[in-house]
């Protein structure tokens, strides 16, 4: 935005708060199922395109009874007295690391930022555990420090939304903490796909990039507050409200003389935001989706996850 900034307190955010409601589980379920059938019918076709065992040698793991002894290892049997198979990539149990921005500006717009990171961080989590995936939850910013969480079965889809469900929007740091810090970089480290959901206001695509490396698979979800994509919602440009305020800083940023042409200046510069993140991701393979606070998950996240 343009304008030169003056300081004053930041005001009470409007939409700090994540509460997920009581249709939220039902909606997970079915999205995760509609999603993890859809990826297994994918993984199916491709091993039958593929001639013999032609798939991606990853390791081992021990025999079960009953299983295809075409995959078993009879050298290491030899060696080490002990049966084992050999696992490719469709078998291969897959780590993913999701992090979620809870700073100050995620708690803008009504419906909230963060309202709506948690809900897309959810319904991940429900699809990641349906595929058999480890999943790793991590956040920056908020009230208070946050723990990663840890969730290996389906079962344990409950801790992973009460995590969500306790989020507070405050403070700073946000994502930019979670990619720049090499101590969070090492928790995603290892993680074959990683999830990121914030604003990516004041995220620097360096840091992002630097996750990147080997076949990990990096999905930027952005999201912006209606009042953000249309900043008239606000009464922005009106004789109602003529500056901006970070939530953050609570720097004021005003517009200039007239109005309707810092509402202009203030739309390009989000718009810019937004294609520098497209752009990006479309030069290195990163999925990326931005949407609207207001949007139901499952508008946009199939695309994001794919």
């Amino acid at each position: 935005m343009n304008g030169s900034p003056e300081r004053r307190e930041v005001p009470p955010l409007p939409s700090p708060e994540v509460e997920l409601p009581g249709t939220y589980l039902s909606r997970i379920g079915a999205f995760a199922t509609q999603l993890a059938a859809a990826r297994e019918r994918e993984e199916v076709g491709r091993r039958r395109t593929l001639q013999g065992d032609g798939q991606e040698f990853v390791g081992h793991r021990p025999y079960r009874p009953g299983e295809d002894l075409r995959r078993f290892d009879w050298d290491l049997l030899a060696r080490l007295d002990r049966p084992y198979v050999r696992v490719h990539r469709s078998e291969a149990r897959e780590d993913w690391w999701i992090a979620v921005d809870a700073s100050a500006s995620m708690g803008v717009g009504r419906p909230g930022k963060l309202q709506s990171a948690a809900e897309a961080a959810g319904a991940s989590i429900a699809v990641g555990l349906r595929l058999g995936a480890r999943i790793t939850l991590v956040s920056s910013g908020g009230e208070g420090p946050s723990r990663p969480v840890q969730l290996t079965r389906t079962a344990e889809l409950g801790h992973g939304l009460t995590a969500l469900g306790s989020m507070s929007a405050g403070g700073r740091g946000g994502l930019e903490d979670l990619v720049a810090s090499r101590g969070h970089r090492a928790g995603a480290r290892g993680c074959g796909r990683l999830l990121l959901f914030g604003d990516f206001i004041d995220v620097d695509p360096a840091d992002v990039l630097r996750l990147l490396g080997g076949r990990r698979r990096l999905h930027l979800g952005q999201v912006l507050a209606p009042e953000e994509w249309n900043p008239s919602l606000a009464g922005i440009g009106s004789s109602g409200a003529d500056s901006f305020v970070d939530p953050e800083s609570g720097a004021r940023r005003r517009p200039g003389e007239d109005p309707r042409r810092g509402l202009e200046r203030y739309e390009q510069s989000l718009e810019a935001l937004v294609a520098r993140w497209s752009d990006l991701a479309a030069a290195h393979g990163v999925s990326h989706r931005a949407w609207s606070s207001a949007d139901a998950f499952e508008r946009f996240l199939p695309d994001l996850l794919r």
